[in-house]
């Protein structure tokens, strides 16, 4: 079955599934020889632990309640609140099991427009572009260069402690842009570094 151009890997994992546990074996396999290295028994989370792990990661499925795959019942390895597995799995029904597309969002709890969403990712990125990203601006887009060289000349100008909700205010009043006393005076304070 092997011959010497075959590449065969030096460590092949076997996974068991139990009802609440992981068996995990290791194994060393060489061209005529597979050695035990250890077994680890991994004890999985109830289904509370693991939806509140899953809030926390924010992975926790919109709508577990609308799965309705067969796959749950098979295994408790399958989880409707987890939802990288959901888009996983709604992602291999179509290309492995010839699913329609309606029909795979539908039975894992997603609009089509989300099979697509998540397939654009899954090409681009691989599995990990079914991880949950940070929403939001990534960084403050409010302060423009024009915003930061003014509020740098307010600081000049007032020489002592700011007053951050009037200068919110000036920023508002001379930009048209509404910036939280906060928000200033993180950004002051980001510029100026830790040491201040």
């Amino acid at each position: 079955m092997f011959d010497d151009n075959n590449i065969i890997p030096n460590y092949i994992n076997k996974i068991t599934l139990g009802v609440d546990m992981v068996k995990v074996f290791v194994l060393k396999m060489d061209k005529n020889n597979i050695t035990f290295i250890k077994a680890q028994t991994i004890t999985m989370d109830t289904d509370e632990e693991r939806k509140q792990r899953l809030k926390k990661e924010g992975s926790l499925h919109p709508n577990p309640d609308r799965v309705k795959a067969d796959l749950l019942a098979k295994s408790s390895f399958f989880n409707a609140n987890d939802l990288i597995q959901m888009k996983y799995e709604m992602l291999r029904s179509v290309t492995v099991d010839q699913q329609s597309v309606t029909e795979a969002a539908n039975t894992f709890g997603f609009s089509r427009v989300a099979y697509y969403q998540a397939w654009k990712q899954y090409q681009s990125h691989g599995l990990a572009g079914l991880l949950p990203y940070k929403r939001g601006p990534k960084h403050p887009h409010k302060f423009t260069p024009e915003v930061r060289s003014f509020i740098d000349k307010q600081l000049v100008a007032i020489e002592g402690r700011p007053d951050w909700s009037l200068l919110s205010k000036q920023i508002e009043d001379r930009f048209g842009t509404k910036v939280h006393p906060r928000s200033v005076e993180r950004a002051v304070k980001q510029k100026k570094g830790p040491e201040q």
